[in-house]
């Protein structure tokens, strides 16, 4: 199982709104498209400044990347499992040392970040520390959901 996190902007998707748990939705697959499988897990991250940016749920990729016409890119089709109660903050995730690498947070100028199973074990873990439902990530994190 692969692990993303894709990112949004305030102003194109905004997830305090827009993210809600057991809807689908569409997003962009304009990086790592052709490693992007049904059930692959996604965590949803939105850009802007500091006191928003960060992570807001996650939940499971509903189909292989496609071209989206209406778009002229591709798109992939996503479940929002979980919306965390507060968001987990970029700033908060930086203090962590096995996270404080990550391309989202080093270079975020894309939408689709593909994490490496240790990123992906680690935050699982992070997101529990901070009393949010994770999710499972086939018994890599303790607690699953």
């Amino acid at each position: 199982m692969n692990v993303f996190i894709f990112q949004s902007v305030p102003d194109r998707n905004d997830l305090r709104r827009e993210l809600l748990a057991g809807e689908s939705d569409t997003w962009y697959a304009t990086r790592y498209r052709n490693e992007m499988k049904p059930n692959d897990l996604v965590y949803f991250w939105m850009g802007g400044d500091e006191n928003i940016r960060g992570l807001y749920g996650w939940g499971t990729l509903e189909s292989e990347a496609y071209l989206e016409k209406e778009w002229d890119s591709y798109g992939v089709d996503v479940n929002y499992k979980v919306r965390f109660t507060k968001p987990i903050l970029a700033k908060d995730i930086k203090r962590r040392p096995k996270l404080e690498n990550l391309l989202i947070l080093r270079a975020p100028q894309a939408t689709n970040f593909l994490l490496t199973p240790e990123q992906a074990a680690d935050l699982a873990q992070f997101i529990q520390s901070m009393n949010e439902q994770a999710p499972n990530l086939g018994g890599q994190n303790e607690r699953s959901y």
